[in-house]
């Protein structure tokens, strides 16, 4: 008896794996630098951090190792590699930028809430930088 529950418990931990997300970025106007990725949990503490090349205008990135949950993705185009999102007067990004959900900026900085979304499943977000 023992030995089926641990066969059991076995089986059902390999097969409860964790979703998939993926993140398509579109709309770099050339190929310099970098694309920096950060994923944020609901409380914005950064749970990863990622540099991507970027081939043909574009990135995909797939993160396999989150758990199901609630999440931002936030990216900019480090043209200039200095690992840091140049901003002018005022904090105006010198840099294209983009967030889940594609939330813009009005007057200010975007409002992080509506950049929230539920990674349940395999989850595929298109994010097109600003």
């Amino acid at each position: 008896m023992k030995k089926i529950l641990f066969f059991m418990l076995i089986s059902a931990t390999v097969l409860a794996q964790n979703p998939v997300l993926k993140v398509n970025i579109k709309g770099f106007e050339n190929n310099k630098g970098t694309l920096m990725l950060e994923v944020l949990d609901a409380r914005k503490k950064s749970l990863k951090r990622l540099m991507q090349p970027i081939v043909n205008k574009q990135v995909s990135v797939e993160i396999k190792d989150l758990s199901a949950g609630q999440y931002s993705v936030r990216v900019f185009h480090d043209e200039n590699d200095n690992k840091k999102l140049d901003t002018g007067m005022f904090g105006i990004p010198k840099e294209d930028w983009g967030m889940s959900n594609n939330v813009k900026a009005i007057m200010g900085p975007p409002d992080f809430n509506e950049s929230l979304f539920w990674l349940k499943a395999d989850k595929t977000l298109e994010i097109v930088l600003k």
